[in-house]
């Protein structure tokens, strides 16, 4: 009678530790699965750097400003290295926000849990890089305002003679001036009126790879200039009766004996380096995605030193250019601008947050004024 006592008193036992095994172990799966979701979330803004990985290369991939990209890594690059691809500051008030600890309860207390990390999810994407996923805009039937599209030049058609001194002067890598250039123009143009839609540096979704569909669905060439309808751009005179003017009568008179030169394309006046869209696709899949408006290109940025209109040779004071070429569409693919900017500017002031401070401001406001007010 006792061995059977016993026995049961056994399994009884057995039982109850059993069953509470399994209430122990029902939360702590629960809560290993939210931390592997924060971790995975908190890891799309950081890079592991590979064999072969330059500076120059990732900010080119990921489509950030090069200066920006060492400042938030201390200028350190070395394979295995976490690579930020966004502040670190951000990203610390971003995981504090989502790494809220579980109550070590019944499994029922985890519910708030996951409330939390939901409703802290927004917050996560609209910090994210553009190289994170964010949250696609709100469909064309909820616009407040008529949307614009800007489009940044694409790395390889910055031309320059300047970079070398403007380097120098501003203490960065030379490859970082026109990265300086493009991110700061593209600031620039937002505007009045309109919701401005960034793929470079901005908050919506998968922005890297739309600029790369953006670059392989265009075609440039030199095109005749098109005054938009809603303005018309100043034809810039050269000043007469001056030295400079003279010098150059004087050699255009040396150059037209014997056979007639003919002008370069790339320097004729009434021409721009245009874009044209050659994927059919193009406009219904971005309408779609964004509820565009107007795109607004910036095809080719140039920086020329005229030596020609020297001011002072002892200090090297020449006059240099600054040209944008850019092009204007609606949402239907039809040109409403095609045309250059060019502002003038002294060559011997050579810092590069001078410059953009300077002549940046002149170029985006002449750009937007071929757009129609905003609505």
């Amino acid at each position: 009678m006792r061995a059977i006592v016993r026995l049961t008193l056994t399994n009884l036992l057995f039982l109850v530790l059993v069953a509470l095994s399994q209430v122990e172990a029902a939360p702590a799966v629960k809560l290993e699965n939210i931390n592997q979701h924060a971790i995975a979330a908190q890891s799309d803004s950081v890079y592991l750097v590979k064999q072969g990985d330059t500076y120059y290369s990732l900010a080119r991939r990921f489509q950030i400003p090069l200066d920006s990209l060492q400042r938030w890594n201390n200028n350190t690059l070395q394979i295995g290295q976490t690579l930020y691809l966004t502040s670190p500051k951000k990203k610390k008030a971003v995981a504090a926000a989502t790494a809220k600890p579980a109550p070590k309860t019944a499994p029922k207390a985890s519910a708030p849990v996951a409330k939390s990390s939901a409703a802290s999810t927004p917050k996560r994407a609209v910090e994210s890089s553009s190289a994170a996923p964010a949250p696609a805009p709100k469909p064309a039937a909820y616009k407040t305002k008529s949307r614009v599209l800007v489009i940044p030049f694409d790395p390889h058609l910055y031309f320059s003679d300047s970079d070398y001194e403007i380097a120098r002067q501003s203490k960065i890598p030379r490859q970082n001036v026109r990265h300086v250039f493009r991110g700061r123009l593209n600031a620039m143009l937002a505007p009045d009126g309109y919701e401005t839609i960034h793929l470079l540096g901005g908050v919506y979704r998968d922005s890297v790879s739309e600029l790369s569909r953006i670059y392989g669905s265009l075609r440039y060439d030199y095109q005749d200039n098109k005054q938009s309808r809603f303005n018309h751009q100043p034809v810039v005179k050269e000043e007469k009766g001056n030295v400079l003017s003279w010098v150059k009568e004087q050699k255009e008179k040396l150059g037209s004996r014997g056979e007639p030169a003919t002008l370069p394309v790339a320097q004729d006046p009434d021409k721009h380096f245009g874009v044209t869209v050659k994927d059919p696709e193009f406009f219904s899949y971005f309408n779609n995605q964004y509820g565009i408006d107007y795109y607004v290109f910036i095809n080719q940025f140039e920086v020329k030193t005229i030596y020609e209109n020297c001011l002072d040779r002892a200090a090297m004071n020449y006059e240099r250019d600054f040209t944008v070429h850019y092009s204007i569409y609606d949402s239907k693919g039809e040109l409403v601008s095609g045309n250059k900017v060019k502002v003038p500017y002294h060559s011997n002031i050579n810092n590069v947050q001078r410059i953009v401070s300077d002549s940046m401001p002149n170029m985006a406001q002449r750009v937007l004024a071929d757009l129609p007010n905003g609505k």
